[in-house]
């Protein structure tokens, strides 16, 4: 039997696919965040012939890695079949591919890439050993690894102030791992990390919202366990949006957390 907190791969891999349309809208620190990942990796002055991308989303990362790696392969992959499509319309570079796979069951070679990379993926992903353990897989001895995912703190307004709401923790929300449980994962796998911070940052909207709504356009509301009908009554949601509107603003704006852990290993 599921847990409560559990994650559905079914579940995720519809809710990101019907949000491929228009998760680039709503995807601002994601973009950022990608960025960034590409200059962790720009640090590393390496020159890798493979390259894949998991967990591309709608190419992002991986267009990204197009240009900065105009001589090699990049395969993005996601477990989302629409991600995948809209990734696949997007593109316009002939060193970079797409194919829908699964992070816990890479359809990979062992020993087939030279870098490994993924930008906020591993927080939706249930078993993070088996993930980073096929990273292990299908990277060469001595290749890198270089992910960006969320930590625990992410969303932590909408977790306090639905505390104050229902009386209860958010129960529905996913539980991420912090940084010492992804480092012993790490660690454990086989890896040698060589770059691990975590820190938080704040994105602003307009209201709760547009917030609530950017969550659904990114398919990260629709992709954690059922909620509880609670949540889904009118008059306990409006308690919930006045709560955050209060306690979760600075002038105009609401904001929302979220903890980046931003880590760099070799295989």
């Amino acid at each position: 039997m599921r847990s409560q907190n559990s994650l559905d791969k079914k579940r995720i891999a519809r809710s990101f696919s019907r949000s491929a349309e228009h998760y680039d809208e709503f995807a601002r620190l994601q973009k950022t965040l990608a960025g960034e990942l590409i200059e962790s990796v720009s640090a590393l002055r390496i020159s890798p012939a493979d390259i894949l991308d998991i967990g591309t989303g709608t190419g992002g990362v991986a267009f990204l890695l197009g240009t900065k790696f105009k001589d090699s392969k990049i395969l993005g992959c996601d477990i989302a079949p629409g991600m995948i499509k809209k990734a696949i319309h997007n593109n316009r570079y002939e060193n970079v591919t797409f194919e829908v796979a699964d992070a816990e069951n890479l359809p990979f070679a062992d020993n087939r890439f030279d870098l490994v990379v993924s930008s906020t993926t591993f927080q939706w992903i249930e078993d993070v050993a088996k993930a980073f353990s096929q990273a292990k897989r299908v990277l060469k001895p001595g290749g890198y690894f270089a992910f960006i995912t969320f930590g625990p703190k992410t969303l932590s307004e909408l977790k306090q102030n639905y505390k104050i709401a229902f009386g209860e923790e958010a129960k529905y929300l996913h539980k991420f791992k912090n940084m010492r449980e992804i480092q012993a994962i790490l660690k454990a796998t086989g890896f040698a990390v060589l770059k691990l911070s975590s820190n938080t940052m704040r994105e602003f909207y307009p209201d709760f919202r547009a917030f609530f709504k950017s969550l659904k356009g990114l398919g990260a509301l629709n992709a954690s366990p059922d909620l509880p009908k609670g949540l889904r009554s009118r008059t306990k949601m409006n308690d919930l949006i006045k709560l955050y509107e209060t306690n979760s603003r600075i002038g105009k704006q609401v904001y929302a957390t979220f903890e980046v852990i931003r880590v760099v290993c070799r295989g």
